[in-house]
């Protein structure tokens, strides 16, 4: 699948799991079920059913955010709808984690769901965690590492370092620790993909959400379970809160893998390119009209296959969360949601 941008000599395939495309859809069906099994076994635990599997507690739920792409958008980036000068609008999920919906104060990471609105019902969904590399190389990791997760603390290591062995175990502990912090505000983060998506003629890139606001000074965590809802109803208050969009081209297998989410995109190997700007516009996040459109947003599921054909997502871990995800609405919705826009979702 080659293409040439510049010095980027893009030229990637992707390899399944079990050998071959329709031995990793079983075992996606299966890695699906188990997801499913962890979701159930949180919910007994903590009494609190009707959450997602991850990422349950949102902070922030927004449907009038909008997104504004660069006029000087790279040629080979501009791709079906996405094409410079246009603007949609947007709806954004900003969530904790945790499968569990704990305080905004505790060690965790944080998500941005972006759904871009375009041509009338049509919507693509962009989800990023605030650390740029996953702790599991592939779906299958994933899947073990949250099995023994959710399960009894005191067995978590031991069993890491049965499944995993010794060097791996370290690493995806390190992996968790290092990302998995409090913050002073989600204004400030910035967002990472983590697997890749096919950006049409551009190829394989990794994109993130960077923030233009920076921290306050004097700022810390605070004490309220909500204070990062109720930190960013404040800088709402004021004034916009404004992101930049930027996608990272693949380079090579080496440096930029496809199918290795634990692997970081060094920005030294492959520049961050601005593309596009992501805006929530001054509001009271936590006036009624606010509350009621948390309320709606925390309803919806997102899907990293609800996207146009030239935008495909790439690798293990996407592939597999196609079906994860959706298997996992389905358990928290108590309905099935509606088919991601792939028809090979």
């Amino acid at each position: 699948m080659p293409a040439n941008e510049g010095e980027f000599v893009v030229d990637w395939q992707e390899v399944y799991a079990g050998g071959s495309a329709e031995a990793e859809r079983r075992l996606i069906q299966q890695w699906a079920q188990d997801m499913l099994a962890i979701q159930r076994r949180v919910a007994r635990k903590t009494n609190k059913p009707g959450h997602r599997t991850l990422h349950a507690k949102i902070i922030a739920g927004f449907d009038n955010a909008r997104l504004l792409v660069d006029d000087a958008l790279p040629t080979d980036l501009s791709t079906g709808y996405f094409q410079a000068g246009r603007q949609f609008p947007v709806t954004l999920r900003l969530s904790n984690a945790s499968p569990v919906c704990a305080g905004d104060g505790l060690p965790d990471m944080r998500g941005a769901a972006v759904r871009i609105h375009f041509n009338n019902d049509d919507h693509h969904d962009l989800l990023m965690t605030s650390f740029p590399a996953s702790h599991a190389r592939n779906a299958k990791q994933f899947v073990e590492v949250a099995r023994i997760a959710t399960g009894k603390q005191w067995l978590i290591v031991p069993r890491l370092i049965l499944t995993q062995g010794f060097a791996e175990a370290l690493r995806i502990i390190r992996n968790v620790r290092t990302g998995s912090r409090p913050c002073n505000s989600v204004a400030t983060l910035q967002f990472w993909s983590r697997a890749p998506l096919l950006w049409g003629d551009g190829g394989p890139v990794r994109y993130s959400l960077r923030p233009v606001a920076s921290d306050i000074n004097g700022a810390s965590i605070g004490t309220d379970p909500d204070y990062l809802e109720a930190e960013l109803a404040s800088r709402l208050a004021k004034g916009d809160v404004v992101y930049r969009l930027a996608v990272q081209r693949y380079v090579d297998d080496a440096r930029t893998p496809i199918e290795n989410g634990a692997a970081h995109w060094r920005e030294s190997d492959s520049p961050m390119i601005d593309i596009a700007t992501l805006t929530i516009p001054r509001q009271d996040a936590l006036g009624a009209r606010g509350v009621a459109m948390k309320r709606a947003v925390n309803a919806l599921p997102f899907n990293p296959w609800n996207c146009p054909r030239p935008f495909r997502p790439l690798g293990s871990l996407n592939r597999a969360r196609g079906r994860v995800y959706a298997t996992s609405a389905e358990g928290w919705l108590g309905a099935p949601p509606p088919r991601p826009k792939r028809d090979d979702a």
